[in-house]
């Protein structure tokens, strides 16, 4: 925030409004009414987090004229006084200031049209949404006016709510490209990043201090012994010690009234003040907080965080990603391989496509189970309802009774869907239910390996938002969770036969007439005895003969030829895949899927107030399949040519249902 104030001042803006909300007093405290750092600040308290433009409007009555809004919690060094200029020239009511990134998901992202005027907005996208890779930076110049399009006390966020209001009612909202460093310090490894790039120059703001020697910059008062070595760009701050043959090598930030003793090791890492290394310690790629002490031979690897007034004892060894909270004392000799106090040693991300995987009891352990869960219930309402499921593996259902403890645990009510349930079913129950969400636990095979899969849906039943699996895995990463008192634990809910309802629901919006009379002969087959069962109840109460493949799947097309079947189906990673074999024995590729499924989808929205198909139901989307080519008459040979041909086709829901 304090680089933030000196590009302000820089471009002559020195009347500043500070919207604080946590912890108002340490900033308050930090920097008094601005007089030391040549400006005026006047400081502006939320009760309740108001969001970005809720927070803005308390300032309305300081904001009386053209205004700069600039994040505290990031570092630029763009010229501003171009940013209004640009606002200016186009009377724009708004203007983003934006850049270009190259990873476009993890920001809110900006289309512009060759003036420069807004033309679209996505908040955090997924790959698949990406459509420009100018990046909003959370900088934006505005004319007053815009504080009037929403009252006092309203949650209101600039680029969710405002902004899209604005281009709806035709106002001018314009974004700007600005050249120059931006960093959104929005976490660790970011934190020390630009770090780095301040020492390396990267990003032009004032180091204070003066530059011993190129890329040595030291506060007042900094004693060096003789025989230590200190590899530029660093940075020592006042009234530090750098004792006999210890080595500060490049990329460290070392604050003020700090000790380095006798032939200690840093690099690449960010001390705060009054920190005492102790002899023989070695400092690699961390961040340590105020008044820690760090006896002898210490070491700290790569993105470890100790937490101000804590006491590492001699020898101990802090692993990778470990965070030692704040006031905490951990012994001598200590192999420190988890956070203190919870869980083990992070990953870089949690969520992959299908779902979180890894291996079990190596990756997905009971443990990394209930910080996961930890972590969901953090990002939910605190009424809402949770449920669980698993399949038939027995470690699966291991996962899911840990799932169960921590929702409890988090104060969170959960039910109990039971094991040996498919994806599909876990999806339906959460659909049809009252449940805010649901966590599916599941095992894959993977050639020879296993692997468990925890799959968690919104309350619709769907995947979650990129929006939702970053706060899960901020909260995850962070170690952030709801802990509430002992007399506030979640209760366990009673459950309805899921399995039995889905089938009921499926059957009731179906022509069972046309399937019975067709009597289509279907060959199946799926690595779950769930799946089986399911099936069998299905086809038999729709009057087609199902055929279970006992072999493996590769031998699908051959049985459905022989056999003369109508078509072939094989499930997949429970239940949420599955493959195609028409009545040829031509097994469908994945554009001839893509087809089936475009026309399955628009059976499913034609029928959209009825709980039937989602994204993950394979199971009904093949049912929809069965009907039409019983209620038409349609081999499917023919019809995924004819799709093939031409990309879409007519179908009235009427024809199939």
């Amino acid at each position: 925030m304090e680089y933030i104030i000196d590009l302000l001042k820089r471009y002559g803006i020195t009347e500043i409004a500070v919207t604080v909300q946590y912890l108002p007093q340490a900033i308050k405290n930090y920097f008094g009414d601005g007089s030391d750092y040549g400006v005026s600040l006047y400081y502006f308290e939320e009760e309740t987090p108001l969001g970005t433009a809720g927070s803005v409007k308390n300032a309305e009555q300081f904001l009386d004229d053209t205004f700069v809004v600039i994040s505290g919690d990031a570092l630029t060094d763009f010229d501003l006084h171009q940013a209004v200029e640009f606002h200016n020239a186009k009377q724009a009511i708004g203007t983003v200031v934006m850049t270009r990134v190259e990873n476009p998901v993890e920001y809110g992202i900006v289309q512009t049209d060759a003036d420069g005027k807004i033309t679209r907005f996505q908040e955090k996208p997924n790959w698949d949404e990406v459509f420009s890779n100018t990046a909003n930076t959370g900088i934006y110049v505005f004319e007053p006016k815009v504080l009037t399009f929403f009252r006092q006390g309203q949650v209101f966020d600039f680029s969710k709510d405002l902004f899209p209001l604005l281009m709806k009612a035709g106002y001018p909202l314009y974004g700007y490209v600005a050249n120059g460093y931006w960093s959104d310090i929005g976490n660790l490894v970011q934190y020390r990043q630009s770090q780095y790039d301040m020492l390396n120059r990267v990003v032009d703001v004032e180091i204070r201090g003066h530059e011993l020697y190129p890329g040595v910059w030291m506060g007042e008062n900094v004693l060096i012994h003789s025989s230590a070595a200190v590899s530029g760009p660093v940075f020592i701050g006042d009234g530090s010690v750098v004792g006999e043959s210890a080595k500060i090598l490049p990329f460290s930030v070392i604050g003020r009234f700090t000790r380095i003793h006798q032939g200690a090791h840093v690099e690449r890492s960010i001390v705060w003040n009054r920190v005492s290394i102790g002899a023989a310690a070695t400092l690699e790629g961390c961040t340590v907080c105020s008044r820690v002490n760090l006896d002898y031979g210490v070491r700290l690897q790569e993105n470890t965080v100790v937490g101000a007034d804590s006491q590492i004892g001699a020898k101990a060894d802090i692993w990778t990603n470990v965070k030692v909270w704040p006031h905490r004392n951990i012994e001598p000799e200590t192999i420190q391989n988890s956070s203190l106090i919870w869980g083990k040693t992070a990953k870089a991300r949690l969520f992959q496509e299908n779902g979180i995987q890894g291996i079990p009891n190596v990756d997905i352990t009971p443990e990394f189970a209930g910080k996961l869960t930890s972590a969901y219930a953090t990002c939910l309402n605190s009424d809402a309802v949770v449920n669980v499921s698993c399949d038939d593996e027995p470690y699966s259902e291991v996962i899911k009774y840990s799932v169960i403890s921590s929702l409890l645990a988090a104060g969170m009510d959960a039910r109990d869907m039971g094991s040996g349930l498919l994806a599909p079913l876990a999806s339906f129950g959460c659909r049809t239910s009252d449940a805010g969400g649901a966590i599916h636990v599941y095992s894959i095979r993977e050639g020879a390996e296993s692997r468990v899969v925890l799959r968690i849906f919104n309350h619709e039943g769907k995947r979650l938002s990129a929006d939702m699996k970053r706060k899960i895995e901020n909260a995850f990463f962070q170690e952030d969770y709801v802990r509430p008192d002992i007399n506030r634990l979640g209760r366990l809910q009673p459950t309805e036969n899921v399995s039995r309802l889905y089938l009921r629901s499926t059957l009731s919006v179906l022509d069972k007439s046309g399937l019975q009379q067709r009597r289509l002969k279907v060959v199946y087959g799926c690595q779950q005895a769930s799946v089986v069962l399911l099936m069998h109840h299905l086809l038999e109460q729709l009057g087609c003969i199902g055929i279970m493949l006992n072999d493996r799947e590769e031998a699908l097309a051959k049985t459905v030829v022989e056999i003369q079947a109508d078509l072939g189906i094989y499930f997949r990673d429970n239940g949420e895949s599955f493959h195609l074999v028409t009545d040829t024995g031509h097994r469908l590729n994945d554009d001839e899927l893509r087809c089936i499924q475009e026309m399955i989808q628009s059976l499913a929205e034609a029928n959209a107030d009825r709980p039937l198909v989602t994204e993950f139901d394979a199971f009904c989307s093949n049912i929809l399949l069965l009907s039409y080519l019983a209620r038409t008459g349609t081999r499917l040979q023919g019809m995924v040519q004819a799709l093939s041909a031409e990309r879409s086709v007519a179908v009235g829901i009427s024809d199939i249902l």
